[in-house]
């Protein structure tokens, strides 16, 4: 029961984490560690924490491979704890498409991002997105997860 209610929280967090990333260019890091506080929660409160083995293994490679993303600078080290910390609540029989969906998000949002920001964008923008060449990963983490966690 608790782990039903965690994946509203943790979706709260990756809707925040979008906004704050496209308003600000940053994922605080209190953000980043809520979804592990969250995760030792649903551990404590599990009647079968075996069952959970998978998930932290999963979430370990994610951040793995964040890590070398982020030494290649490839990806920031907010984007890195939230994919990981978003790994731990997508059920692994999920993975693999919420997986795809991350590519093919990541990509389509690539293409609309920056077409808006030639549209609408400009160097004294407030809006990080809109001020300066980057692309939230946090868009693409949201989106992955959130269907992960209730689409598929």
């Amino acid at each position: 029961m608790t782990a039903q209610y965690a994946s509203y929280i943790m979706a709260a967090v990756l809707l925040i984490a979008m906004a704050l990333e496209i308003r600000t260019g940053r994922i605080p890091n209190w953000l980043t560690l809520v979804p592990l506080g969250l995760f030792a929660v649903v551990v404590a409160f599990s009647p079968d924490r075996a069952a959970l083995i998978p998930q932290v293994a999963l979430a370990a490679g994610v951040f793995v491979f964040g890590l070398i993303m982020f030494a290649i600078g490839g990806m920031g080290a907010g984007a890195v704890k939230l994919f990981a910390g978003t790994a731990l609540f997508v059920p692994l029989s999920n993975a693999f498409y919420a997986l795809l969906v991350f590519l093919g998000v990541f990509f389509v949002s690539s293409v609309v991002f920056v077409k808006l920001r030639k549209i609408f964008g400009g160097a004294d923008s407030k809006w990080h997105l809109m001020a300066n060449n980057v692309l939230p990963l946090s868009f693409s983490i949201g989106i992955a997860g959130l269907v992960g966690m209730f689409v598929l």
